[in-house]
């Protein structure tokens, strides 16, 4: 039993491995019982040319497994030492039982199966010629062979043949069902992987699906602190506006106070653009305005800056600069303050300068800002496009800021069909050239917007009654007051939800309200529907103006869409405020009545 029993060897892991060791085992192993029954066959009828070779081959072969098993020899040298000399055995046999007539032929069949499953397809196609050839030799050479010839089906000859061949066919079904075998085994690891597939996918699709409820609640968490975060601002902007014009002493702090405030407001903006960008919400304008005038305000602000750092800021404008262009001046004017508030920041002594040029042919915008500052190294240039990244982390240590102006200013360049490119070398400075596609207006007629109203139309609003629906108490007295101011005399009625401002308007009647969107029981814009709908039939119209935190084009179009005529974003500037009342007014038939 020790002799027959087999275990593969412990380095061989492989399940596939493991099956073609054991398959050689049992071939090696019947191979060697055909060889003793032609042993006792030849030596009962007296061949002794047949006994020579079939005990001489019965040695070898069990010279052979015993290496084998004893893993003194590999699979891969097993296997061709056992083929080599089954292809030998096969040859002598059928010489001497036959020649091409022998039965014994038919084992050459199995010599390329053994390499195919054994070893691999290359060896068995090799293997393959040769089983080829040994017929073919055969038919050539030894067709008749009949000096001391074997009669393999005479006598009792033929009992042995018969067992020979039994023995074939069970070598042929060993390898046949090591070939199912395998196949069912590939059949269930298919299996069992498509299973642990369907579960990866499925769990890949609860994932992705909580990752984009995670982005929808990331882009509402971000627009609802956007609007908690500008109400209590619109009231921070109203009292350092009442000082200003209030306080003739500390000027210098309530001007820092004011900054502040911008400054913060600069970042809800960047965070709302990155999320809109990113969720394909992004919108932009594309309305005739004044190019010109745009550099200017642009110049004038960051200059400012600049000379608060003792910097040289030079600008150039390029006589081919049209006056009136086609796009957004808000974000043409966003990107130029990112990129000049950028020099400026990092930029401790030295110069920024920018040039504008414009291409007739192409109808390209080129602006070019340098600047002598800290300047970028290679790698530091790779991510400073990157969202939320600064070139190094010293940066936001030593200058601050969040890391998304450069982000946001290179997608808004893209998504308006430009190009930005960046060169730096570190202490060295930078320059960063931006083209943008501007279409020239040369025929346009522009009539700028006025404003700063004079001190008879703010009378003229004064003589009108207006309501104030504003649910934030801090914020009803801040507006409350900063409108009293600037309109001497004014009336000014408060409404804290959408219910009272139906019932005001009702009792009282108004000229205009001016409406937050959100207020408890009825929201502005449901409040607004209501009285549209209640003045259908009325020869008075009630404007109403949007008050709302949201700073956004949706938003706006929401407000248009429920009827109010106009809209106003918080924290607002007084003076346009006050003009979108005054325009109201104008437009409304009887605003100007006794």
């Amino acid at each position: 039993m020790k002799l027959t029993n087999y275990t593969t060897p412990s380095y061989i892991s492989s399940p596939d491995e493991k099956s073609k060791y054991r398959l050689f085992n049992s071939c090696i192993l019947l191979t060697i019982v055909t060889l003793c029954v032609l042993d006792l066959n030849n030596y009962l009828f007296n061949f002794k040319a047949g006994l020579l070779s079939t005990a001489s081959f019965t040695f070898i072969y069990l010279f052979i497994y015993l290496l084998f098993k004893k893993n003194y020899i590999s699979l891969l040298v097993s296997t061709n030492i056992y083929i080599t000399f089954g292809a030998f055995l096969v040859s002598i046999c059928s010489y001497f039982s036959g020649g091409f007539k022998s039965p014994t032929l038919f084992w050459s069949g199995l010599i390329p199966l053994y390499a195919f499953w054994l070893i691999d397809r290359k060896y068995a196609t090799r293997w393959f010629f040769i089983s080829l050839l040994i017929p073919i030799i055969f038919l050539l050479f030894f067709n008749n062979v009949t000096k001391d010839q074997y009669n393999f089906y005479e006598n009792d000859n033929k009992y042995a043949a018969v067992f020979i061949i039994i023995l074939l066919i069970i070598n042929i079904f060993l390898v046949g069902y090591d070939f199912e075998t395998k196949k069912r085994r590939a059949i269930h690891e298919m299996n069992t992987a498509n299973d642990e597939l369907k579960k990866a996918l499925a769990q890949l699709e609860t994932t992705k699906k909580e990752l984009e409820t995670a982005e929808k609640h990331k882009d509402l968490f971000i627009a609802q602190m956007s609007h908690e975060m500008r109400t209590p601002m619109t009231a921070i902007f109203g009292v350092t506006h009442i000082l200003k014009k209030e306080v003739s002493t500390h000027n210098e702090d309530i001007e820092v106070l004011i900054q502040s405030s911008k400054q913060l407001l600069y970042i809800i903006d960047d965070l709302l653009d990155v999320v809109k960008i990113r969720t394909g919400k992004f919108h932009y304008e594309k309305v005739p305005f004044d190019l010109h005038a745009l550099f200017f305000s642009v110049n004038k602000a960051n200059k400012l800056k600049a000379e608060q750092k003792n910097l040289f800021f030079d600008f150039k404008m390029n006589i081919t600069i049209p006056k009136m262009i086609s796009g957004d001046p808000y974000r043409l004017s966003q990107i130029l303050n990112n990129i000049l508030g950028n020099a400026i920041k990092f930029t401790n002594s030295g110069s920024v300068k920018w040039v504008a040029d414009y291409y007739d042919e192409k109808n390209i915008l080129r602006l070019t800002i340098q600047d002598t500052g800290i300047g970028m190294t290679d790698e530091e240039q790779n991510r400073v496009f990157d969202v939320f990244s600064q070139a190094n982390e010293n940066i936001h240590l030593q200058f601050g800021g969040t890391g998304m102006g450069l982000s946001i200013t290179k997608q808004l360049v893209e998504l308006f069909g430009g190009f930005i490119s960046l060169q730096s070398s570190s202490n060295f400075g930078t320059k960063i050239d931006v083209e943008l596609p501007f279409e020239k207006l040369p025929n346009y007629s522009f009539e700028g917007i006025a404003y700063k109203l004079s001190q008879d139309e703010k009378k003229i609003i004064a003589k009108h009654n207006i309501l104030l629906a504003e649910d934030n108490q801090t914020n009803q007295r801040i507006l409350k007051k900063i409108l009293e101011a600037e309109l001497p005399g004014i009336k000014i009625d408060i409404a804290s939800d959408g219910d009272e401002v139906l019932e005001k308007v009702r009792t009282i009647g108004y000229d205009i309200i001016l409406m937050d969107v959100q207020m408890p029981k009825k929201d502005g814009l449901e409040t607004t529907k209501i009285i549209k709908f209640n003045e259908q039939t009325q020869q008075h119209k009630t404007k109403i103006i949007a008050l709302t935190a949201y700073a956004r084009k949706s938003e706006s179009e929401k407000c248009i869409e429920a009827g109010m005529d106009d809209y106003v974003s918080k924290p607002f500037n007084n003076e346009d405020l006050i003009y979108k009342i005054y325009k109201q007014l104008c437009n409304s038939d009887q605003s100007f009545s006794a």
